[in-house]
């Protein structure tokens, strides 16, 4: 299972942070910033094509 940890205290603005990590292992895949809340929704997606769609969750922390 792999997980899409956003933080949504800056929802609606600029500068998000994310992290993706492997919910079994509880390892660090990527981290990073969104410059829009938008690029968050088109990052879940990606991966939920890459790994399938019962193998994503996007977590709003």
């Amino acid at each position: 299972m792999i997980l899409l940890k956003v933080d949504d205290r800056k929802f609606g603005k600029s500068n998000i942070k994310y992290s993706i990590v492997d919910k079994e292992t509880n390892k660090l895949i990527i981290s990073g910033v969104f410059e829009e809340f938008g690029q968050a929704s088109d990052k879940y997606y990606e991966l939920k094509d890459e790994y399938g769609s019962s193998n994503v969750k996007m977590v709003l922390k």
